[in-house]
């Protein structure tokens, strides 16, 4: 049949490993297929790791998008890392590239960067927690560069 008889299919499947030799350990891994229409083929994967000791925890994710479009497709690296101060206290550092294909167009091609500094406190039913971020070339454009906070005050009754 023509391009309208052609059914769009998906596979997607993700696996993770917490090996008892290494605690606190975690290894991920997932991939996702589409296919729709006629050859137009859609493909994501995801790789991370965790480990978490003591008060820290850090993580590494790299993904990857690939499309027949070139505009669609990307790469991502993402890291962060928190510490636990103490059982009410909590500090992260996180950050996020996201790398658009080099067949982009060209005023839409940087790499956009976002960094975030968070902190939580806890006493009783109450959380106070902050966060600062930052963000460079959102959406590939140079001219696009923010910057948020975000203050939170929240009761459990």
């Amino acid at each position: 049949g023509g391009a309208a008889a052609v059914e769009d299919s998906y596979t997607d499947f993700a696996i993770a490993f917490s090996p008892e030799m290494v605690e606190g350990l975690t290894v991920g891994y997932a991939k996702g297929d589409q296919q729709t229409g006629i050859n137009i083929d859609n493909s994501k994967s995801t790789g991370y790791i965790k480990y978490a000791t003591g008060g820290f925890t850090v993580g590494y994710q790299v993904s990857e998008a690939d499309h027949d479009t070139k505009t669609s497709s990307a790469d991502v690296v993402a890291y962060g890392i928190t510490y636990a101060v103490n059982d009410d206290f909590s500090i992260g550092y996180h950050s996020h590239t996201y790398e658009p294909d080099s067949g982009a167009s060209s005023s839409a091609s940087n790499d956009q960067e976002s960094t975030g500094v968070s902190a939580s406190y806890t006493m009783g039913g109450m959380t106070l927690a902050g966060a600062m971020n930052e963000t460079d070339n959102s959406r590939g454009l140079a001219s696009n560069d923010f910057e948020s906070y975000e203050f939170n005050l929240s009761f459990a009754f």
